[in-house]
């Protein structure tokens, strides 16, 4: 079950066009997802944190699906000093194979 939910509303703090602050990790954008998505793991590692400063969890969970995001979510954690413990789990699969999404 669940025990808590997180629903900002529409008019929401995590997209703030105003904001003018990022978490801008080094390197991600040379990796191939990263050359064919540029900025994408900049608004991830922003986002991410904003929710782990909102939240405060003590446990973030991740699939192993998205390796890229859950090494780059582990080096925010251990670079700025989050008390989190980041679980990456295995990959849960559809009946023909194809990786479930959390989203």
């Amino acid at each position: 079950g669940v025990d808590h939910l997180f629903a900002p509303p529409s008019h929401n703090i995590m997209y703030e066009p105003k904001h003018i602050t990022f978490v801008d990790p080094q390197g991600f954008d040379e990796i191939p997802e990263g050359r064919a998505r540029p900025g994408f793991f900049r608004g991830v590692a922003t986002i991410v944190t904003k929710l782990f400063n909102i939240v405060q969890p003590t446990r973030a969970y991740f699939g192993q699906k998205d390796a890229a995001q859950s090494c780059l979510i582990q080096r925010i954690v251990d670079d700025l000093n989050m008390n989190i413990e980041v679980c990456v789990l295995d990959t849960v699969r559809e009946i023909d194979g194809l990786a479930m999404s959390s989203r």
